[in-house]
């Protein structure tokens, strides 16, 4: 899937009933260092697992934690 060498610097797993999250700092050879944000849902039917994946890089980390927190804060107003 990846075409660029990455090393895996920090991973972490959560598990939400029927979907399991991975949170994964990442850097790329060049230097470049990104969260690598992937959803694995079981999928019973038909025996699969589907998955999803968010990568935010370093430059934008702090306007995407801002927009989520914000986010989750309204989440839990209503």
């Amino acid at each position: 899937m990846d075409t660029i060498a990455t090393e895996e610097i920090y991973s972490q797993r959560l598990t939400c009933g029927k979907r399991t999250y991975f949170f994964n700092l990442k850097e790329q050879a060049s230097g470049t260092r990104f969260i690598d944000i992937v959803e694995s849902k079981y999928e019973r039917e038909d025996d699969s697992h589907q998955r999803v994946r968010l990568v935010i890089f370093e430059d934008h980390i702090d306007e995407f934690v801002q927009a989520l927190v914000e986010a989750a804060r309204r989440l839990k107003e209503d």
